[in-house]
């Protein structure tokens, strides 16, 4: 939708960022809470959410996933750190949510950093996620972050060998010559 639009077109642009806000506030809230019926409600019956596992699509089988998923964790806490509503189309919109979740794992403390890429659609008068893709730049063990965020192997679930991180310093580090790479990040040579 245009920002410069009439008086109606940028209204209904302002609640749809505040409505896709409340949405993301929701899900964490629903995920911590175990509250599946209110975690459904915020998706479209179609929609697809691919995260760690890889793709889920449809509302029920997007719960089996969180279920499953979650039954492995003790409390959780996730928290939207910004919403950056990146377009507004009507009744579709795209967003980008960076944020981080708390895990209790095997009775250790995790940590992970979050970058959600999300499609929206407005369905019978409510934004709900129409696709939300999940990528890391880092999951570990809290008392691994001093060293850990300073690795390129920055994905380290239980029971998994340490892997890269989808987005971060990854990217440009490696086109670093060797020679800065050396004398910046020594511990990753």
């Amino acid at each position: 939708m245009d920002k410069s639009d009439s008086l109606e077109g940028r209204l209904d642009y302002l609640e749809a960022r505040i409505e896709i806000g409340d949405l993301v506030a929701a899900y964490g809230r629903a995920v911590d809470d175990r509250d599946w019926q209110s975690l459904g409600a915020l998706y479209c019956k179609d929609a697809t959410f691919d995260a760690v596992e890889g793709p889920s699509t449809g509302r029920d089988r997007i719960i089996e996933y969180y279920e499953q998923r979650t039954s492995m964790f003790g409390v959780t806490y996730h928290y939207p750190h910004s919403v950056e509503v990146t377009e507004v189309d009507g009744d579709l919109g795209t967003g980008v949510v960076c944020a981080h979740a708390e895990l209790a794992i095997g009775g250790r403390a995790f940590w992970i950093a979050l970058r959600y890429f999300d499609s929206y659609r407005r369905e019978d008068g409510q934004w709900r996620f129409a696709e939300r893709r999940v990528e890391q730049l880092y999951a570990m063990e809290l008392s691994e972050l001093p060293d850990g965020m300073d690795s390129l192997l920055r994905k380290r679930w239980p029971g998994t060998e340490p892997a890269p991180a989808d987005w971060g310093p990854k990217v440009w580090l490696t086109s670093w010559p060797e020679v800065y790479r050396k004398t910046f990040y020594p511990r990753r040579m």
